[in-house]
């Protein structure tokens, strides 16, 4: 102790001998003072231990953000990105019935040491439902990705309508991430599974989650795994047929696909938007009905002598709501009546009736509507038999969604061909598929949003004969997609000395491979392979030969012989060195 503490000491003792008073200033300052100020100094460290607790956490929520972005990252190389993300989307578009797909890849946008970005533009017709199912099961995936721009044009006026819809996802790698072969796991089916099937099993359980339940794609059909085998964890039970897919039948090596929920979405159900899909919002509204009535299936006829005629006159567009259609006929000739009010028609004609034209006119009124009053004059003629034609038609034939079809109708007849003439018969014509009456070219341009399928067509030919006589011939319209447009040239390369053509079919997802002398079948194109080369390859049809490019679609092949000159050239292509199968 020093003399000025031992003094400041010596102070104190003499103030608590002479009072309080001057004791309690040099207790504050000596005695209080180090005590406030350790106090201070243990405020400030504790409020310091505070902000790095809180930076610590901080922390520690950012690296868990980190590790969840890389666990949701597409693969870190730009190419297995882009590649592994169009086939996912493009799995997604088609388990949700999307039509006329179309998936391509887009941009891509690398920041190194950062993240890299890709996008898949799609291209398809489908309805809300389909839409929306889409977008739901795109937000459920447990990925880092986005739709980055979305347009749709409705195509109807009620209900659930179509729609053409233009979309870009856009999916997102973050430094980092591990890499990997898949968007998420996958696997396969040793054996097949039925459609009934609620047990499977897969080649290799690796990477799958070890706790139920969870999802997966098998193939177009999504699964809930709900139990796994203690001893062979291999083998799942499963629900079948989730989220609007359909329970069907899977042949073995069958890709088996998690599908990760991410995470804040697992409450989240498609039952959800019921209220918005019931809504129609893309529904045109429709405009005031117009109606203008007319008489329909009543046509004029010939016949021979003994012949008798029958027809239903029906009312189309007619207002039902004010009243129900009559039928009658006026200036007709003797025989001929027609029921008031099932509109059928009948005249039976003698074997002396005089070989001329009939005529008698069929009125449509209504009841309840005095104004209504609709007259077509009926004409049938009676002429001596004659021949009938033959008509010659293919067993089937292709018509595309969206693209143009035309046939000629072939037929024999013993009169002039200039009288003959074509319809349509039945009442399930396929809308707008029309014959040329005077030519007998059948045109039809089916509507994208027309069901695909096998639909039977009769086709009427009636010659000029007296009376005239008629044939049907019948084909089968096999009505498909535009496979062609979704099946592209690829690439091409060697394989055993042997030049090999890679296709792929998006709209199957299927990659063939072919050589020359192959047949390359997709919507209405069948051909057969005649050259491979590095970046075409050369395909020969009932038109000519064909040239396509490497990366282009069916669509995109051009003729470059056609058959005429083919034929034209034939002797001299003898004595020509056969075409090489490879470019130097």
């Amino acid at each position: 102790m020093d003399d000025k503490q031992r003094t400041k000491v010596l102070a104190m003792i003499l103030a608590g001998v002479l009072g309080l008073g001057v004791l309690r200033p040099l207790v504050d300052d000596v005695v209080m003072g180090p005590v406030r100020d350790a106090q201070r100094k243990l405020d400030n460290a504790t409020a310091e231990f505070e902000r790095e607790e809180v930076k610590h956490m901080q922390l520690l929520v950012a690296k868990e953000h980190i590790s969840q972005g890389r666990a949701a990252s597409l693969p870190p190389r730009v190419s297995d990105a882009q590649w592994l993300y169009q086939i996912w989307i493009t799995n997604l578009a088609q388990q949700c019935k999307f039509a006329q797909l179309q998936v391509n890849p887009g941009r891509t946008d690398n920041r190194r040491n950062q993240y890299l970005t890709v996008n898949v533009g799609v291209e398809a017709e489908t309805d809300l439902a389909g839409l929306s199912r889409f977008l739901y099961l795109f937000e459920q995936a447990g990925l880092m990705h986005r739709i980055a721009n979305l347009e749709i044009q409705s195509t109807g006026s009620q209900g659930n309508p179509r729609m053409e819809i233009v979309l870009t996802a856009e999916g997102m790698s973050v430094a980092g991430c591990p890499d990997r072969n898949d968007v998420f796991v996958r696997s396969e089916l040793p054996q097949p599974v039925s459609a009934t099937d609620t047990e499977l099993t897969v080649k290799s359980a690796a990477g799958f989650p070890t706790k139920v339940p969870f999802l997966a794609q098998l193939g177009k059909e999504m699964v809930k795994v709900i139990a796994i085998d203690s001893e062979n964890n291999r083998t799942w039970t499963v629900e079948r047929a989730l989220e609007g897919t359909t329970a069907a039948a899977h042949t073995a090596a069958e890709n088996v696909q998690l599908f990760p929920v991410a995470f804040g979405r697992r409450e989240v159900s498609f039952s959800d938007y019921k209220n918005f899909l019931s809504s129609s919002p893309f529904a045109k509204p429709t405009p005031p009905r117009e109606f203008k009535p007319r008489i329909a299936s009543v046509a004029d006829k010939t016949i021979a002598p003994g012949e008798s005629v029958k027809m239903t006159a029906r009312a189309e567009d007619i207002n039902a709501d004010i009243g129900v259609p009559v039928f009658a006929l006026e200036n007709a000739p003797e025989g001929m009546a027609i029921n008031s009010e099932s509109g059928q028609l009948e005249w039976v004609t003698g074997d002396d009736i005089e070989p001329r034209i009939y005529e008698g006119t069929v009125i449509l009124t209504q009841k309840n509507n005095d104004d209504l009053r609709v007259e077509k004059t009926l004409a049938i003629t009676v002429k001596l038999p004659n021949d009938a034609p033959e008509i010659t038609l293919p067993e089937d034939a292709i018509a595309v969604l969206g693209r143009e079809f035309i046939l000629t109708v072939a037929v024999q007849d013993d009169g002039p061909k200039d009288n003959l003439k074509y319809s349509l018969e039945g009442d399930d014509i396929p809308e707008g598929l029309a014959v040329d009456e005077n030519e007998g070219v059948l045109k039809w341009t089916a509507p994208r949003t027309f069901t695909p399928g096998e639909y039977p067509v009769n086709v009427k030919v009636t010659d000029g004969g007296e009376p005239a006589m008629s044939a049907v011939g019948t084909l089968t319209l096999k009505v498909t997609d535009d496979t062609a447009a979704l099946t592209r040239f690829t690439g091409a390369v060697g394989l055993d000395g042997r030049p090999v053509a890679w296709f792929w079919n998006q709209a199957e997802n299927k990659k063939p491979e072919l050589r020359v002398g192959d047949r390359i079948v997709a919507a209405e194109i069948d051909a057969e392979l005649t050259e491979i080369a590095k970046r075409h390859i050369l395909m020969k049809d009932a038109e000519g030969i064909w040239k396509l490019s490497l990366g282009q679609n069916l669509r995109g092949r051009v003729l470059i012989e056609p058959a005429a000159s083919l034929v034209a050239d034939k002797a001299a292509d003898y004595d020509k060195d056969p075409p090489s199968s490879s470019e130097e």
